[in-house]
């Protein structure tokens, strides 16, 4: 009976462990930076410094906050490939951007341009060569 009294305790203990790891694990995954946008109107940035870091979950749809009007340039973080979209929601038309291929402006902007109001990143799946 005294066995059984300390064996439970422990065992529950451990029990309990594993899902607190596979919480903070899960927590890492929300706060994941994945996107840099440069060039927002009406922020000043100098140099190489990102005027947005899309920071969220691999694989969920992220719309873009209030002041996100337009850009010039977006990239993914490396490891990511990520696409833009015309819509909140990850709806309508898209852009999809990767390493090799980030989204650049063109140079004659007249403020006709769609916005981009979302977006969406995934980790880009190491496979066999």
């Amino acid at each position: 009976m005294h066995l059984f009294a300390i064996i439970l305790p422990v065992l529950l203990g451990v029990a309990s462990a594993i899902p607190t790891e596979l919480n903070a694990r899960q927590r890492q995954e929300r706060d994941v930076e994945m996107l840099y946008l440069f060039g927002i109107p009406g922020i000043s940035s100098s140099g190489n410094t990102a005027n947005f870091i899309g920071r969220g979950t691999p694989g969920k749809c992220q719309n873009f906050p209030s002041f996100v009007k337009g850009f010039t340039q977006a990239n993914p973080i490396d490891g990511f490939t990520c696409t833009l979209y015309f819509e909140n929601n990850c709806k309508g038309s898209a852009l999809s951007i990767g390493p090799v291929n980030p989204f650049r402006a063109s140079g004659d902007h007249q403020g006709s341009d769609p916005v981009i109001e979302s977006w969406k990143c995934s980790r880009i799946s190491k496979g066999n060569n």
